[in-house]
């Protein structure tokens, strides 16, 4: 996925880069539910039986949506929801795909193209899908490296991971 994103951006291709960004939240935001959740081994088992997250309820009662997934990340991820609130314009066909194919320029020049020409998009846009990226990486890797010095250990236990 991160080779994909790169390879967007290489390609001044917002229409894909964006939604890529926004599936690397989607996967940070289970990740911390599934390092934080309460009963992880119920909740594995009944991932690899099938269900999906949408369809699973937390401790409240709520169904574990995109939505109620990175509001839960939330207060560990503060940088991510407005990120994702951002890159979800990007999922589905919708007034950010009409706004950025379309360039004024002048009084009367009008420009419509896909993918959009690179002189376009600002060269902040791209720091910003890339540093958000990274962000998003290294803290999923947090979370991997947690249940790497967990796994297979009884309850409490965990080893020391090498840096």
């Amino acid at each position: 996925m991160i080779d994909a994103l790169i390879d967007a951006v290489d390609t001044y291709n917002v229409h894909a880069a964006a939604p890529l960004l926004r599936l690397q939240l989607d996967t940070l935001f289970r990740a911390h539910y599934v390092a934080s959740g309460p009963d992880l081994d119920d909740l594995t088992m009944r991932l690899l039986s099938g269900d999906e997250f949408r369809k699973i309820r937390d401790a409240e009662g709520k169904y574990l949506n995109d939505g109620r997934l990175k509001d839960l990340a939330a207060p560990s991820h503060p940088w991510a929801p407005p990120v994702y609130d951002k890159t979800s314009s990007w999922v589905h066909f919708s007034l950010s795909h009409i706004m950025a194919t379309a360039q004024v320029s002048g009084e009367s020049d009008l420009h419509m193209s896909v993918p959009l020409r690179p002189q376009v998009i600002p060269e902040s846009l791209w720091h910003e899908i890339y540093g958000a990226a990274i962000q998003a990486t290294e803290e999923l890797f947090l979370y991997l490296r947690g249940w790497a010095a967990r796994k297979g250990l009884p309850a409490g236990e965990k080893r020391t991971l090498p840096e």
